[in-house]
């Protein structure tokens, strides 16, 4: 089936995603943002939309070209994975005990502070995080606005994948972002074996 690929998501998409998580911690406010996407293929770059019960993460991928469109709704939990070039989306459920007010992120063990750091603009705190998804652990680092009260930077512990907000506008944002549009198809995962 052609769109079998479509749904193999790079590590950093990945960690864009999970850290998207944590977007709702405390913040009330909606807002958009530039994400700088770097990794060992070079640098994408992203969009990302968010209001306090839904978010969307925009990232256009070059091998091949394509664009992943992910879209979580709080408020039906229900996340959506769309791809525009061919008007397709895959629907999942959200993770059942996620809240959109979470204070650690899915699978979180461990948050440990490293002080203070400048990034973008924007003071934030640095925090070492190690997370375990039921098979293995992870570390990574996190920068959280100390003013906007988002991560506005995720990278692992080796700096090989990294996610950065820019260009931070605070402002209401429209709500058919946050829905699929009326021409897209559903289709269902790709069975593995």
């Amino acid at each position: 089936m052609k769109h079998r690929s479509l749904w193999k998501i790079p590590a950093l998409v990945v960690l864009v995603l999970l850290a998207g998580w944590t977007w709702a911690l405390a913040q009330t406010q909606e807002f958009s943002a530039d994400q700088i996407l770097l990794g060992p293929g070079g640098e994408q770059q992203g969009k990302i939309y968010f209001k306090p019960d839904r978010w969307r993460v925009e990232v256009t991928q070059t091998q091949p070209v394509r664009t992943i469109v992910q879209i979580s709704r709080m408020d039906k939990k229900v996340a959506w994975m769309l791809i525009p070039e061919d008007k397709v989306y895959m629907e999942t459920p959200l993770f059942p005990d996620m809240t959109p007010w979470a204070e650690k992120m899915p699978g979180e063990i461990e948050r440990k502070s490293l002080g203070e750091e400048n990034i973008a603009g924007q003071p934030a705190e640095k925090y070492q995080v190690k997370v375990f998804n039921g098979e293995t652990a992870q570390e990574l680092y996190l920068w959280v606005s100390k003013e906007l009260k988002v991560p506005v930077k995720t990278m692992t512990l080796d700096g090989k994948y990294s996610t950065e907000l820019r260009n931070i506008q605070v402002k209401p944002q429209p709500d058919d972002l946050f829905e699929i549009p009326s021409d897209f198809k559903k289709i269902s995962p790709p069975m593995h074996s």
